[in-house]
């Protein structure tokens, strides 16, 4: 069919084959356009391979990717813009069963989005190949649920173009066991840490705190003795813990206090789908959301939401010392109701929402812009889009 391809425009042939590759259900027709048209071949293998979503358990589709880069080894190298390994629940299985996609992974060069999602990465030089110049490309980058080595997170975060940073959950091997806390500058530190200065040009970076090895990687962004972060850079921090501790609570003053990170303009703070601390805040040190021009606050709120929701007290007292001279002009509340039996509700005290009133109603805030989204975990799943928004 090559011999008889219409001569049209390439730029035409082009939007063609995009387009066929928006449709969701004219996709499987992107692998018989390779076949049969010389003229639209590539720009259909680019649409069909810019998006390589792996699965560890899934033998057939990995099988497939071996097959690709042992008959054409550029494809593979050369059209993935975004890559996602993860590994299926309840399978005892990592990289090493599959040493192709090492090979595979560490010669892709144009990646610009990665996300690696509960996989064991430990012991394997795959992860070298992501400081090195071919994955300079990178801006955008999602560690969640992976156990690696210092040297493996060191190359991670060393894409020089890295503008969007996710870390939830990381099992960091020599910091498991290391208490949170860490004064990495301090001249006995002997903890691993970087050897030169980073400074990443992060606009957006995404904290989870669950692991003991979280705690650790906070310490080291703001007192590693190299910095991590560009001054300056940050537009937006997202930022979340489970059930943290009273013990732990300064420390999260520190990471806010950390110059890079209180230069970002919006400050995200809770998660839809778990409390962030774990016990009653009244006795917590308010957070300096002054420094900010934007404040999200999320909460979590289940069955005995009336009851027991901690850190509602924490956030009303913190916003209660803003100053009525501070950066903060526009303040977000987001509150996920999960599972509430609505029969209840006219018996429900409204105790805890006293003090976040007259937060909120105090002659120190000088909002120009309050949102409060009624949410639910669905919605906020989709992008974070409310069900009812008042």
């Amino acid at each position: 069919m090559d011999d008889n391809d219409p001569v049209l425009p390439k730029e035409l042939l082009h939007d063609i084959t995009d387009t066929v590759a928006e449709d969701d259900h004219a996709i499987p027709t992107l692998p018989a356009i390779t076949q049969t048209s010389h003229a639209m071949r590539l720009r259909a293998q680019k649409d069909i391979y810019e998006t390589i979503e792996v699965d560890i358990a899934d033998n057939d589709y990995i099988n497939e990717l071996g097959h690709i880069h042992a008959t054409d080894p550029m494809v593979l190298a050369e059209y993935p813009r975004t890559l996602i390994l993860c590994k299926s629940q309840n399978l005892d299985r990592d990289l090493a069963d599959t040493p192709i996609l090492k090979t595979i992974i560490s010669q892709m060069r144009n990646l610009q989005v990665v996300s690696f999602r509960t996989l064991n990465v430990v012991g394997w030089p795959f992860t070298d190949s992501f400081a090195s110049p071919s994955m300079a490309q990178i801006t955008n980058l999602e560690l969640k649920h992976i156990t690696l080595t210092f040297h493996a997170f060191n190359s991670f975060i060393s894409c020089p173009c890295l503008t969007e940073l996710f870390l939830a959950r990381l099992n960091v091997v020599e910091y498991k066991s290391v208490k949170e806390g860490t004064d990495f500058s301090a001249p006995d530190c002997s903890l691993p840490q970087l050897q030169s200065a980073l400074r990443c040009p992060l606009k957006e970076l995404c904290l989870d705190i669950v692991t003991a090895s979280n705690f650790v990687i906070m310490d080291l962004t703001t007192t590693s003795r190299y910095p991590i972060i560009a001054e300056d850079s940050l537009i937006k921090v997202n930022f979340s813990s489970n059930y943290s501790e009273d013990n732990q609570v300064h420390l999260f003053q520190r990471f806010f206090n950390y110059k890079a990170i209180k230069s970002a303009k919006t400050l995200h703070l809770g998660d839809h789908q778990k409390s962030f601390t774990d016990s009653d805040s009244t006795g917590y040190d308010p957070l300096r959301f002054n420094v900010f021009e934007t404040v999200e606050l999320c909460v979590f709120t289940g069955q005995d939401w009336f009851l027991y929701q901690p850190e509602f007290q924490w956030w009303a007292n913190s916003l209660s010392v803003v100053r009525a001279s501070s950066l903060l002009k526009k303040l977000r509340l987001i509150i996920t109701f999960c599972e509430i039996d609505v029969r209840t509700l006219l018996d429900m005290t409204m105790n805890m929402w006293d003090d976040l009133d007259r937060a909120l109603c105090g002659d120190n805030m000088k909002l120009e812009h309050l949102a409060i989204d009624i949410a639910t975990p669905v919605a906020l799943d989709r992008q974070a889009k409310s069900v009812v928004k008042r």
